[in-house]
């Protein structure tokens, strides 16, 4: 599947569709070998080195226990190997994807569904990124709820929002709300490159568990 293909299968993805997941995964599956080449190539990724590199600009201890949610083939997790990031797992809804993240540094990588229950306890880790999960048709900002869930008090949560569902998916007012909520304190929200053969920008944020 060429990149083209497989941004052209996920722009028209329904959050509210039934069978969303698994049209997701079916998606992944095909793409999964072909994955790291086209985002690098085909679309110019960025999200991946970026968020790494604003996520270190607040930890002090990169033993951290994080989890990499949606972690694909684990683009991040070689990134925050290279950031010197030492204890890190990895989840996504594909084994597919799963199977390519392996040596990328991950000590664990298992299959979920961030748009569900991940099968994890509360307060599981000391840190979570998420990148390029929140885009068309894959998850909504119901999802930050999950995320802070798994991540302990003091702990920081970032991650990237393409900006071309930041405001239809009104991600703006879930921020929003865990902010007011004493949920969360806001570290960063900026606009930056995310995808730079493709002039899509999107939004990267950086949360502490409150």
């Amino acid at each position: 599947m060429t990149a083209h293909k497989g941004l052209s299968h996920y722009d028209h993805l329904d959050l509210d569709d039934a069978d969303n997941a698994e049209k997701i995964k079916r998606i992944y599956q095909n793409w999964a070998d072909s994955y790291d080449a086209d985002n690098d190539a085909a679309l110019g990724t960025v999200s991946q080195p970026t968020m790494v590199e604003l996520f270190a600009q607040f930890v002090s201890d990169k033993s951290l226990h994080l989890l990499d949610a949606g972690c694909g083939t684990g683009l991040v997790g070689a990134h925050l190997r290279k950031a010197g990031f030492t204890h890190f797992d990895g989840t996504d809804i594909s084994d597919e994807m799963l199977a390519h993240a392996k040596g990328r540094g991950y000590g664990r990588l298992f299959t979920s569904n961030l748009a569900e229950q991940m099968p994890l306890d509360d307060d599981s880790y000391e840190g979570c990124l998420c990148v390029g999960v929140f885009t068309h048709g894959h998850v909504g900002p119901k999802a930050l709820g999950e995320l802070t869930r798994i991540t302990k008090k003091g702990g920081l949560i970032g991650f990237t929002v393409n900006e071309d569902i930041y405001d239809d998916y009104a991600f703006d007012d879930a921020i929003t709300a865990l902010v007011e909520a004493g949920k969360w304190a806001l570290k960063l929200h900026q606009k930056s490159d995310y995808m730079v053969k493709k002039n899509v920008k999107g939004l990267y944020v950086i949360a502490t568990v409150l």
